[in-house]
C-alpha cells in the first residue's frame, strides 16, 4: 500500500491487462443484472407467483449471499480471488440456463437464490463482489487501484442502463398461449452475458499467490492489531450506511406508486436514468480524487446526496420527487469507487478478503432491516419518516467515516498518522 506524492501526475494510470479482462467481465455481468433486476420479479408475476412467495425467495437469496461472503473471505486471501469469480460467473450461466428450460417453482427459486435473479448488483460478482475488488487491488498502488474501481463502478453503471432498456424486449414479443412466455427472452440475453464474463474472468490472471505487502521495520502483531481497528470501525459505519440504504431504496418505487400514482412506465426509465447519470458522476470522482484525495470526494458527494434525501419526501410535483431521487441515487452511487479504494487501503493485499467480506456483511444485515422499517413507517401513514431516518443513518455514517478513516486517505500529500503506517508497505513479488 502505497501513497502518492504532492505533486504527482494527475493523469489517469494505465491498467494491467488482468484489470481491463475484470473491467469488461463486470459490464457485461452488469447488462445481465440489469434486465433480471427489471424483469425477473414481473415474470414470476405473470406466472401467479404469490407475494408471499415471492418474498421468502428474496429473503433466502440474501440469506445465501451473506453466507457466501463470509465463507469467501478468508479463503480468497490464502488461495487466490479467481477461483471465487469463477464459481459465480458458472453458477450465473447454469441458473439461466435452467431458467430456459424450466418455469417450474423448484428451477426459477433455486436459479434466483443461487444466482441473485432480481436483485440488481450494478455488475459486481454476487456474494464475491468484494474478492473482485480485492483481485483488482493487486495493481500497483494506490492511484492505479483508485482509476481502476472508478472505471470498474462507471462500466457497472453502463450496464445496468443498458440491461433495464433491454428490459423492454419481453413488451415486443408476442404473449404466447401460456401466461409468462414472453418474459423469458430476458435469459438468453442474460446468458450470453454471462458467459462472455465467465470468459474473461477465466484468462484474466491472478497474481494474488505472488504478491505479499511487507513493512519494513515494524512488527507484523502490530500491524495486524492496526489493521484490525481500522476493520471494526469499517463494520461499524458500514452498519449505519446499511440501515440507510434499506430503509430508503427498495420501497421507493411504492413511495413515487403511493403518492403520484405512477407505475412502471414511469419507475423504469427513471431507473435507467439514475444508471446513466450515476457512470458520468462516477467518471467525474476519478478526476476528482486524482486532484483532491479519496475522503474530501467521499465527504462531499455523500453529504450532498443527504441533502437531495431530505427533499425527496418534500417534493410537490412528480418532477421534482423524480429530480431529488436522480441527484440523490447519482451522488451515492458516484462514491462507490473511492469508497472501494479507501477499503483496500485500510489493510495489505493479503487480507483484503477479509476486509471485503466484513465490509459487505456489516452492509448487508442491516440492509436487510430497513425494508421492514420503512413498511410499518408507511402502514402506519409515516410516508416521510423513512426518508429523515435514512438521512440520520447517513449523516451519522458520514460523521464517522471522516472521523476515523481520514487521516488514512492515500492520495493526500498531507496526513498525520497516530498510528503504526501500514501505507509504507512494500510490495514483494514472490517466485514460483
Amino acid at each position: 500500500m502505497t501513497s502518492v506524492p504532492a505533486g504527482a501526475n494527475r493523469a489517469a494510470p494505465s491498467l494491467p491487462r488482468a484489470v481491463k479482462l475484470l473491467n469488461a467481465a463486470r459490464f457485461s455481468r452488469s447488462i445481465a443484472q440489469g434486465a433480471l433486476a427489471a424483469d425477473f420479479i414481473l415474470y414470476l408475476r405473470s406466472l401467479h407467483w404469490s407475494g408471499s412467495e415471492i418474498g421468502t425467495v428474496l429473503a433466502l437469496a440474501l440469506v445465501f449471499s451473506v453466507s457466501m461472503t463470509l465463507a469467501g473471505g478468508i479463503p480468497s486471501d490464502r488461495y487466490g480471488r479467481k477461483p471465487f469469480i469463477l464459481a459465480y460467473d458458472g453458477l450465473y450461466v447454469l441458473a439461466c440456463l435452467a431458467a430456459i428450460v424450466s418455469r417450474s417453482h423448484l428451477a426459477l427459486a433455486g436459479a434466483a437464490i443461487v444466482a441473485g435473479f432480481g436483485r440488481g448488483a450494478n455488475g459486481v460478482a454476487g456474494p464475491f463482489g468484494d474478492i473482485e475488488k480485492a483481485w483488482i487491488t493487486q495493481s500497483a498502488d494506490a492511484r492505479t487501484w483508485t482509476h481502476a474501481l472508478n472505471l470498474n463502478s462507471t462500466l457497472g453503471f453502463l450496464g445496468m442502463a443498458i440491461g433495464c432498456a433491454s428490459a423492454a424486449l419481453p413488451s415486443l414479443v408476442p404473449r404466447g398461449a401460456e401466461g409468462g412466455l414472453d418474459y423469458q427472452i430476458i435469459f438468453p440475453v442474460a446468458l450470453t452475458a454471462g458467459l462472455f464474463s465467465f470468459c474473461c474472468a477465466a484468462v484474466a490472471e491472478d497474481r494474488h499467490a505472488r504478491i505479499i505487502d511487507a513493512v519494513p521495520g515494524q512488527d507484523e502483531r502490530e500491524v495486524r492489531q492496526f489493521e484490525n481497528r481500522n476493520l471494526r470501525r469499517l463494520s461499524l459505519v458500514n452498519m449505519l450506511d446499511g440501515m440507510g440504504i434499506g430503509l430508503v431504496g427498495p420501497l421507493t418505487s411504492y413511495w413515487f406508486a403511493a403518492k403520484f400514482g405512477v407505475g412502471p412506465g414511469h419507475i423504469g426509465p427513471m431507473m435507467a436514468a439514475g444508471f446513466l447519470l450515476a457512470a458520468a458522476a462516477a467518471q467525474l470522482s476519478a478526476a476528482l480524487t486524482r486532484r483532491f484525495g479519496l475522503i474530501p470526494v467521499i465527504v462531499g458527494q455523500r453529504g450532498a446526496a443527504i441533502l437531495a434525501l431530505l427533499a425527496l419526501p418534500l417534493s410537490t410535483s412528480l418532477g421534482a420527487a423524480i429530480t431529488a431521487y436522480l441527484l440523490f441515487n447519482t451522488l451515492n452511487r458516484a462514491s462507490n469507487g473511492p469508497r472501494a479504494a479507501m477499503t483496500a487501503n485500510l489493510v495489505r493485499n493479503q487480507r483484503r478478503g477479509v476486509a471485503g467480506m466484513i465490509s459487505s456483511v456489516s452492509r448487508q444485515i442491516p440492509r436487510s432491516l430497513g425494508p421492514v422499517m420503512a413498511g410499518l413507517m408507511y402502514d402506519s401513514g409515516f410516508f416521510a419518516a423513512p426518508f429523515a431516518v435514512g438521512a440520520i443513518f447517513h449523516a451519522g455514517y458520514l460523521y464517522l467515516y471522516y472521523w476515523h478513516f481520514g487521516e488514512q486517505d492515500p492520495l493526500r500529500a498531507e496526513r498525520t498518522m497516530m498510528a503504526p503506517q501500514t501505507h509504507g508497505a512494500e510490495r514483494i513479488e514472490m517466485t514460483t
